[in-house]
């Protein structure tokens, strides 16, 4: 399977490992790869739960910016 990366709050996620089980199919996470999906991504009503936070937070591959603030993506 190709990685599936996504973009939520300048922070890059590896959404891969997780795909099959994502309640809104792995489509929608294909769509938003290597893309910013944070303003999709906060329109979801329980994204902001503990359990989402916690999931992104073992998915968190780093930031979009490298140590001198330049973009990884544009």
């Amino acid at each position: 399977m190709d990685k599936i990366i996504i973009i939520i709050d300048e922070y890059l996620f590896d959404v891969t490992s997780y795909a099959d089980k994502h309640p809104g199919g792995k489509r929608i996470l294909k769509k938003f790869h290597l893309k910013d999906s944070t303003e999709e991504f906060n329109k979801i009503k329980g994204h902001g739960d503990g359990y989402i936070l916690g999931l992104l937070e073992e998915l968190c591959i780093g930031s979009m910016y490298d140590e001198k603030n330049k973009k990884y993506f544009e």
